[in-house]
């Protein structure tokens, strides 16, 4: 197949999409929602994760289905620009979604959560498509996978006061200048407020990661692996998720950070194994077709259709 002009499925013709389809499966949904996020636009945690699969996409030959964003956001639906959607409507829209993308034939689908409360839906969609489908999808925290794979420093390293950096032995903020590479990526930089340029009002400097209003969530946070809320919560103040809302950088130093980011980004996918993981991926999916999708005729169906789709 010749290459593409864009790997962007909403920026592609129906005539590009089925040219694709005849040489590749492979489809990457970044998953968000739309939050108050401090001095940053509403949609940052969608778009850091929509920032890997773009560049995901070119390394695996797949595509990237952006705009997949209105979800449940946890504990900032008290921010007034935060939007909720519940966690069951969330679960069914992305499980309508997988089923179309399969039925119109992207079998290898990566799904990538922006967030917590992204990642606690998803996972339970994932699970439930595949019993009724026996197709494995991939869920792809990409953040915690740079991790496991030794691509990125761990987050207990970076607290510890590491300094993680690009092969120019510049300092990365892992974090922030992911967030600002990402809409650099998007082509969406101005939409980050620079220095001067939006009148916040003063607030308190953020105490660590979890909410300064409740000390006793320290604890709480331990009952699961994840960051995610055990105990569910609000925040007491929208301020409090992710810090202060202070615009801290020049649009020139605005420019400077996501260069580093997206520089910051490459170097963790060079040292991803994605092949090895795109091998792994597709033989999971063989392995299904072999040997589950044969031979136990017991398990779980799909509601929607009695016909396997190992016999496409």
């Amino acid at each position: 197949m010749e290459k593409m002009r864009t790997r962007v499925y909403t920026d592609l013709t129906n005539y590009e999409i089925e040219q694709y389809l005849k040489c590749n499966d492979v489809i990457i949904i970044p998953v968000g929602n739309a939050e108050t996020h401090a001095g940053y636009p509403v949609d940052a945690e969608y778009v850091m994760a929509e920032g890997y699969a773009r560049l995901l996409a070119e390394r695996v030959d797949g595509l990237m289905l952006p705009n997949v964003v209105y979800f449940n956001p946890g504990g900032t639906q008290i921010g007034r620009g935060t939007i909720h959607m519940s966690m069951t409507e969330s679960f069914r829209y992305t499980k309508e979604l997988a089923y179309s993308l399969l039925n119109q034939g992207f079998k290898r689908q990566i799904w990538i959560p922006s967030h917590v409360p992204t990642s606690n839906f998803l996972l339970a969609m994932v699970t439930e498509f595949f019993d009724e489908t026996k197709v494995p999808m991939l869920f792809l925290d990409i953040g915690a996978y740079l991790e496991n794979v030794g691509a990125t420093l761990s987050m207990s390293e970076l607290f510890s006061g590491k300094k993680a950096r690009i092969a120019s032995g510049e300092e990365v903020n892992p974090m922030n200048d992911w967030m600002i590479g990402s809409y650099k990526l998007a082509g969406r930089l101005n939409a980050i407020p620079a220095k001067g340029e939006v009148d916040f009002p003063p607030a308190p400097p953020a105490e660590g990661i979890f909410p300064n209003w409740f000390p006793e969530y320290d604890i709480l946070g331990k009952c699961c692996r994840t960051m995610g809320a055990p105990a569910p919560f609000y925040y007491a103040h929208p301020d409090e998720h992710i810090g202060p809302p202070v615009a801290q950088f020049t649009r020139e130093e605005l420019e400077h950070h996501a260069d580093i980011g997206i520089q910051y980004m490459n170097e963790s996918l060079d040292k991803a194994q994605l092949d090895r993981l795109m091998q792994a991926f597709t033989h999971l999916q063989e392995y299904m077709e072999e040997v589950v999708g044969k031979n136990y005729d017991h398990l779980p169906k799909s509601p929607y259709s009695p016909v396997s789709p190992f016999s496409r």
